[in-house]
């Protein structure tokens, strides 16, 4: 059994660091994400996850042609790339979830909670399979650039599908951060009780260390980007 628990806490980390890793280059894509309405501006990949509305969606898509040449190739091609990325990010973030929820379930005892921590663990591929849908959906959408130009019937049946696409988002963050925040309370609350092996210790150290890594990174990369700016 603690051969089992130190395997899983192994794949977390592993797991762990490399989504961070993916997390940075994803960050370095962005830099040139940029759309055009009245001027040029900036976007995060959240004002395409989540737009508010359809009409957002397709402006933002519709600005990234309306730039100049050279900057409208370059913003479509990190959002693209960034997209396909995403790909690779999702099974190690999900995967991390899954990892640490089972970790938790295995410190309970057989019942009510143990199985809790176990749906909430296999309950991963729902946000994991959304995030699938929505990126195959975003890259249909940037492939018809410019010419999403809908009819008043079309336009009403894609609002009704955008709302749709918008619950599917809710379930996918809810689930997934909901997880989280469990899973993480709970290892908190067994570190706090004294409930824990010594031997998990330093997986809670490289843990820290990959976090402090990632941040002074992403700190150095905010102060060259501003630069450039």
């Amino acid at each position: 059994m603690l051969l089992y628990n130190l395997n899983n806490w192994q794949l977390f980390t592993i797991a762990f660091g490399l989504m961070l890793f993916v997390s940075f280059i994803m960050m370095i894509q962005s830099r040139n994400f940029y759309t055009f309405h009245l001027t040029k501006r900036r976007f995060s990949i959240m004002e395409l996850e989540t737009p508010a509305t359809y009409a957002e969606l397709v402006k933002v898509i519709k600005g990234l042609y309306a730039l100049p040449a050279n900057d409208s190739k370059k913003s479509i091609g990190a959002l693209r790339r960034q997209l396909w990325v995403d790909f690779l990010f999702m099974p190690l973030a999900y995967g991390s979830v899954f990892l640490i929820c089972l970790q938790v379930s295995i410190k309970f005892e057989p019942g009510f909670w143990h199985c809790i921590f176990l749906i909430l663990a296999v309950l991963q591929l729902i946000p994991w399979l959304c995030d699938i849908i929505e990126n195959i959906y975003l890259l249909k959408k940037i492939k018809q650039g410019p010419n999403i130009n809908d009819s008043k019937e079309a336009l009403a049946a894609k609002r009704k599908s955008h709302k749709a696409y918008l619950i599917m988002e809710g379930f996918k963050w809810g689930i997934a951060l909901g997880a989280t925040v469990s899973a993480i309370s709970a290892v908190c609350f067994f570190w706090l009780t004294g409930n824990y092996t010594a031997s998990s210790l330093k997986y809670l150290l490289i843990t820290l260390a990959e976090i402090i890594v990632f941040l002074i990174l992403a700190g150095i990369f905010n102060k060259k980007k501003a630069v450039v700016r």
